[in-house]
């Protein structure tokens, strides 16, 4: 699913015009980034948790050259969905 395609549904399912529902999930995802550039973790009851971490440096090998390279650290955000969401439903 892409943003527009979640503003589409907010719209249908809210009774909102698109560019209300875009502004909507726009706000949501400003709060969502801010959040994590403040080093808080955001919960999402019902779906998961979004957390940032910071990966360490390392070393590697480069595949064509074969000369150890320096990847510096850097920061991602790790999700952890809930236990259900991801479960399907066996027949």
């Amino acid at each position: 699913m892409t943003k527009p395609q979640l503003a589409r549904a907010a719209a249908r399912e809210f009774y909102l015009s698109l560019a209300e529902a875009g502004r909507l999930v726009d706000f949501l995802f400003s709060e969502i980034t801010g959040s994590l550039r403040k080093d808080e973790r955001v919960y999402l009851k019902d779906f998961g948790i979004f957390i940032k971490k910071t990966r360490p440096g390392r070393h590697v090998r480069h595949p064509r050259t074969g000369k150890l390279i320096w990847i510096p650290p850097r920061t991602d955000v790790d999700f952890n969905p809930v236990k259900g969401l991801l479960k399907t439903k066996r027949r």
